[in-house]
């Protein structure tokens, strides 16, 4: 009965804390097949944005920005100019609290510019593990979720939503079927810290 008192819950991230308005970080990214042909440094900015007269969180990079709702859901994908380029309605989110062994499926519409067209898209989410992950800035417990979809894209998220408010490592792949191009692998690694 004592050694049953010694042990801890398991964990959960109860909620997404986003960092600071103005605040910036940096990602090693590296981008092959579909998503084009680039190594490099990428730096995200976090502000305020609208869209159709919703007030969301603002993820803004030198090639576009991408709009979030509380959860760290995608509503909206902007290119460098601020059109849209795809919309998920409901949004493509994580479902709080995170804790190893949840999953959920959600249906979307996705919207495509130009256009728009839509189209049905079904996303599959599985919390896996809350592990440490080793990237450039450090290593960090975090939350590994993978989210799959319809059309053959993997997304897998090492997540510190918590605490630092971004991820720390994202691994990208779409199929050799994918709509987008075909195959394709695209790699985040954390080099700098909001701030």
């Amino acid at each position: 009965v004592w050694l049953a008192g010694c042990t801890s819950a398991p964990p959960r991230a109860e909620r997404y804390m986003p960092p600071a308005m103005g605040t910036s970080w940096t990602y090693q990214l590296s981008n092959s097949g579909s998503f084009g042909n680039y190594q490099g440094p990428t730096t995200l900015r976090m502000a305020e944005g609208q869209w159709q007269g919703r007030k969301l969180l603002r993820y803004d990079t030198d090639s576009g920005a991408t709009l979030q709702d509380e959860n760290v859901g995608t509503v909206v994908v902007l290119n460098r100019t601020g059109d849209p380029v795809m919309a998920y309605d409901p949004p493509l989110t994580f479902v709080f609290p995170l804790e190893v062994g949840k999953t959920w499926t959600h249906q979307h519409t996705l919207t495509i510019w130009p256009g728009p067209q839509r189209v049905p898209m079904t996303s599959t989410w599985s919390v896996e593990a809350y592990e440490d992950v080793t990237v450039p800035a450090g290593t960090f417990k975090a939350w590994r979720v993978v989210m799959t979809d319809n059309f053959g894209y993997r997304s897998v998220t090492w997540s510190v939503p918590e605490t630092m408010g971004v991820f720390a490592k994202r691994i990208n792949e779409r199929s050799a079927t994918h709509p987008q191009g075909g195959a394709g692998l695209q790699v985040f690694e954390l080099t700098r810290k909001p701030g």
